[in-house]
């Protein structure tokens, strides 16, 4: 249970600490495909894809532009975690989630489902207040063949309803291979 609201704080920490790969600003409707580690999807042409140390991370794309004066930090970024199934999904995902929400700094915004590539998938929006600001993430729980793949989409509470359409693009497009 503390292992993954652990896995993903310290994977939302390391994603923002490790940075953007590269500086690229470019304004357009380009896409870009990120494909490795059995997963592919699409992202903004001008996003990069982030370097993670996080153990279970598979893949993290972040937008330059939203790159923190001070700390150097991307803050708006999409990582995908895989993890072994251990137990039952919806076990899996509601320990995730207790363990998580009962840490003051995370509340919970509204928890669902969605129709993803013909399967149902768990959903779960919250706020975390991390170091003075306050982040909104939109983790989507995907079970394939007792793995279990979360896409984690994070951005500045105040930004975050502005990246829909980028954050829809990346989760629409999400595919395993």
């Amino acid at each position: 249970m503390k292992k993954y609201f652990l896995a993903l704080l310290v994977l939302s920490l390391v994603v923002f600490a490790s940075g953007c790969t590269s500086n690229t600003d470019t304004k357009d409707n380009q896409t870009k495909t990120l494909s490795q580690n059995n997963v592919s999807f699409t992202y903004p042409g001008s996003w990069v894809i982030a370097d993670s140390q996080a153990n279970d991370t598979i893949a993290a794309v972040a937008d330059p532009s939203s790159v923190n004066a001070q700390s150097g930090l991307a803050q708006t970024v999409v990582t995908v975690q895989l993890q072994d199934l251990t137990g039952t999904f919806d076990s899996m995902y509601a320990d995730n989630y207790n363990s998580l929400f009962s840490n003051s700094s995370y509340q919970r915004v509204s928890e669902g489902n969605l129709t993803l590539n013909g399967n149902t998938v768990l959903t779960n929006v919250y706020t975390v207040d991390a170091d003075g600001t306050t982040l909104k993430q939109k983790a989507i729980w995907i079970n394939d063949n007792k793995k279990v793949y979360v896409i984690l989409c994070s951005a500045l509470s105040t930004q975050f309803d502005a990246e829909k359409l980028n954050f829809d693009m990346i989760i629409n497009s999400f595919k395993i291979s």
